[in-house]
């Protein structure tokens, strides 16, 4: 079964369209409702920030909609080799993207984000988009 991995924008576009009516994160679910629903532990910690407690209701229905993917040595060695090549090149985006970008390519997953630009920077990551 195809697994996805989802980038902190998209929790938070689902729980603004939870509370305003479904739109497009809603939407990509639907077309993609037979793929298992991935996040890294970096957007666990990005989205739970925004509730200030990870025991938060809300926050604890959102994130228990996703696999949480385990930090792990090789998404800290495909970090490692991902922050490097950026770095070199002057392209590097933030931290917390290189975690999920480097959690993408360690388990072979699609990172579905609406920054396609940003995530485009790392060669070896597949990207879709919503």
């Amino acid at each position: 079964m195809k697994r996805l991995l989802f980038d902190t924008c998209f929790l938070i576009d689902l729980e603004r369209e939870m509370k305003r009516g479904a739109g497009k994160a809603h939407a990509f679910l639907g077309e993609n409702a037979e793929a298992i629903a991935c996040i890294s532990w970096t957007v666990a910690g990005e989205f739970a920030e925004g509730f200030e407690d990870i025991r938060d209701t809300a926050c604890v229905a959102m994130l228990a909609r996703f696999e949480i993917l385990p930090m792990d040595e090789g998404t800290a060695e495909q970090y490692a080799r991902i922050t490097a090549k950026l770095r070199r090149e002057n392209q590097l985006i933030g931290t917390n993207d290189l975690w999920i970008a480097a959690a993408a390519v360690s388990h072979g997953l699609e990172v579905v984000t609406n920054n396609a630009a940003h995530f485009g920077r790392v060669s070896a990551l597949a990207i879709r988009g919503y």
